[in-house]
């Protein structure tokens, strides 16, 4: 009996919403103009009523564990409520009992009303990017979408043409569909709809983001579908996954050869990956084309290509291409590219009457199994730990600089991959760059841009400058899931131009400063040439972790910094440039 009941509850949907679904050639126009609604039509005809006694009906309800943003747009619905009906309105998640009780569903709750809602609109509307639903259903007012954009542009329609403190009279039946010149996309026969894309949380890199935004927005362009993309730690492995990279997933392959890129469709699935950032990025740039000119895929449309042939075939005036690297593969470190600082070099007062100084004893700053280590030492004299830069090997001007590395952890264990402007390009001012510097709290790490003022710039009274200030706390990027940087690889990215400096951390930008706004910045930042130094120290007087409070736990677990590869990629443009010493 129960069966019957549900089988008519959804066929009475059907005919109430039918002619609810409208639409616009510009969707993201929901002033009413160009969408169609009957509000005399729809599951639950029932007059809204918000206000019983001076108090609301309903309350607003969002997911638990939301991915569309639905606890900042719940709020939004609690602001306007409070401000349009003059009422307080409770706003909870959806781990309460909802039987039986008058709520408004904001995105994809636990309630069957949101899925049902969302089904129809799929089935009524095609289930695209810019398509949304508000209805009755029930006791419960849903309010759905497919994406943060629009579930927030679906609750500034609520809230703009049916919060009213008279109510809404013969319920709420509303559609909003995108209209357009739309191609149909099949894996294997499933529509590219049911997609969704998944990249590793934890080190990504930048250079496959770039890529995967360009795929989406083709994807978009093309069939309506903007398609989400999630992160593989923080959703389980389904169906109809594109995954990018070496993502948690079953059937990724283990790609060693840095050139080889990998173009994989197995079922409903597609693997799109590479034995490097670069190659894995050509993975997604190549499967763009394929989507662009083919609509339908089957799993002999998979392939594995080379990195360097695809390559020719794009414009190396806007297309990113390793000019210099190190993926740390030799048997010891190669001197034609590095070298490694010892002796008094770069030692500076350490704490607790100790000298802090740079080791270059292959036991503790060596490479092995494609890896560069510096182990962090104490002794009766001195805190020690390791260095190697490439001053005296090359150059460069702009670009992007990506490395994948672990930081150690533990009070003043001070890190970073940095940058320092070489001479006479800059005239008073000198750069240092510093790309993910963490002092000894492995949980946050940040950027730091310091332009110091040469001979001739003290000369003029030029002062050192830093973002310590008014940047103080853009800058950071902190560990996620509260974990640390010492506790897995990450990447960490530096993206220069002569506007800007942005900095990434596991594939996304966390910060950027524009440098083109002032005489100094120019001078420090956009005409310098730089060359880099990975660092290590230990125990600096001026670090601001007391090294007293390291334990047995930190030096036995946590004393090392691991650098897995570092590239530097750039435009063949004539503004980036790269000089071998």
């Amino acid at each position: 009996m129960r069966k019957i009941i549900s089988m008519l509850f959804v066929f009475v949907l059907s005919i109430g919403l039918m002619a609810g679904c409208g639409g616009s050639n510009d969707s993201s126009s929901n002033n009413g103009d160009n969408s169609y609604s009957d509000n005399s039509v729809g599951f639950s005809t029932n007059d809204v009523k918000y206000i019983e006694d001076g108090a609301s009906v309903y309350r607003i309800i969002r997911p638990e564990n939301g991915e569309m943003d639905e606890g900042q747009i719940a709020g939004f619905v609690f602001k306007q409520m409070k401000d349009i009906l003059g009422v307080s309105v409770k706003n909870t998640d959806d781990t309460n009992d909802g039987t039986d009780v008058y709520e408004i569903l904001v995105g994809n709750t636990n309630r069957p009303e949101s899925k049902q809602a969302l089904d129809y609109l799929k089935s009524q509307c095609g289930g695209r990017y810019n398509d949304y639903i508000i209805c009755t259903i029930g006791k419960k007012i849903v309010i759905n979408a497919y994406n943060a954009d629009f579930l927030k542009k679906a609750c500034e329609y609520f809230t703009s043409n049916f919060l009213k403190k008279e109510g809404v009279s013969g319920g709420i039946s509303y559609l909003e569909k995108t209209v357009g010149d739309f191609e149909n996309y099949t894996v294997n026969g499933t529509n590219v709809s049911d997609f969704k894309f998944v990249r590793q949380r934890l080190n990504s890199s930048y250079l496959s983001t770039l890529e995967i935004n360009k795929l989406v927005d083709t994807i978009y362009q093309k069939s309506g579908y903007k398609l989400n993309l999630v992160f593989d730690t923080y959703v389980a492995e389904t169906d109809c996954e594109i995954i990018v990279g070496n993502a948690n997933r079953t059937g990724v392959s283990t790609i060693t050869d840095y050139d080889t890129y990998e173009i994989k469709i197995s079922g409903n699935k597609i693997y799109l990956n590479g034995g490097s950032p670069h190659a894995t990025a050509m993975a997604v740039s190549e499967f763009n084309k394929i989507i662009a000119t083919k609509n339908t895929l089957t799993d002999a449309d998979s392939l594995t290509g080379s990195y360097q042939t695809a390559l020719v075939n794009y414009d190396r005036k806007t297309t990113y291409a390793p000019t210099w690297f190190d993926t740390f593969d030799a048997a010891g470190i190669d001197t034609t590219k590095w070298r490694v600082v010892g002796g008094t070099e770069f030692g500076r007062d350490g704490q607790n009457g100790k000298w802090s100084g740079m080791s270059d004893d292959p036991n503790f700053v060596f490479q092995s199994d494609g890896q560069f280590f510096v182990y962090g030492q104490e002794n009766e004299t001195q805190y020690l730990g390791g260095t190697i830069k490439n001053d005296k090997t090359m150059r460069f001007h702009y670009g992007y600089v990506e490395y994948s590395g672990i930081s150690p952890n533990g009070p003043s264990f001070w890190s970073l991959l940095w940058f320092c402007g070489s001479g006479g390009y800059s005239k008073y001012l000198s750069p240092e760059i510093d790309l993910n510097e963490c002092f000894g709290n492995g949980k946050v790490t940040a950027a730091n841009c310091h332009a110091w003022p040469t001979t001739a710039g003290k000369e003029i009274g030029k002062e050192h400058t830093s973002l310590d200030g008014e940047y103080s706390k853009q800058k950071q990027y902190w560990c996620p899931d509260g974990k640390t940087w010492a506790d897995d690889f990450h990447t960490y990215g530096f993206l220069w131009d002569e506007d800007e400096m942005t900095f990434v951390g596991d594939g996304d930008v966390f910060f950027s400063y524009q440098t083109n706004t002032n005489e100094d910045d120019i001078d420090a930042f956009v005409n310098s040439w730089m060359y880099m130094q990975f660092s290590f120290s230990v125990g600096r007087a001026n670090n601001g972790e007391q090294a007293s409070e390291l334990t047995a736990e930190h030096w036995q677990n946590s004393s090392k910094f691991v650098v897995d590869w570092v590239y530097l990629y750039q435009f063949d443009d004539g503004k980036q440039g790269l000089t071998l010493l």
